[in-house]
């Protein structure tokens, strides 16, 4: 189980929504599998299919996650025209299996969803998401 703030998922969602029609993406850190903090992050692929995060905004991420003594809890992303699943490409390509990945989908913009799943070795496990 993880946790996320309800002001973090709101700021979360309006994110994928200001990137629509292109997926977003952005990391998520806490403590205590509680999500209190968000980073968005450039894809700088600005494609409606994939994503990969801007290297310097990651890094920059990190390092201020790393400063404020949280850790890493989750990777979030988007799929403007998808499932809230895992596509093949997000299991092929899960970079780090230690941290939950959450999938919001905009098929329904007025109510998108959101799911969690732990990612590793191209084993994937949903994982509940509770909202604070």
């Amino acid at each position: 189980m993880i946790q996320i703030q309800h002001v973090i998922y709101q700021i979360m969602l309006a994110h994928v929504q200001a990137d629509y029609p292109l997926e977003a993406c952005g990391f998520l850190a806490g403590q205590d599998r509680c999500i209190s903090h968000i980073y968005a992050i450039e894809n700088i692929l600005h494609s409606p299919t994939a994503f990969e995060m801007h290297a310097g905004q990651q890094i920059q991420a990190m390092l201020d996650i790393e400063a404020q003594g949280l850790e890493m809890l989750a990777v979030y992303h988007s799929h403007p025209a998808g499932s809230e699943r895992p596509s093949e490409t997000d299991i092929a390509k899960a970079y780090y299996p230690e941290l939950v990945q959450l999938i919001i989908s905009l098929v329904d913009r007025s109510n998108p969803t959101v799911r969690a799943f732990s990612i590793a070795n191209k084993h994937v496990e949903e994982v509940k998401l509770l909202l604070e």
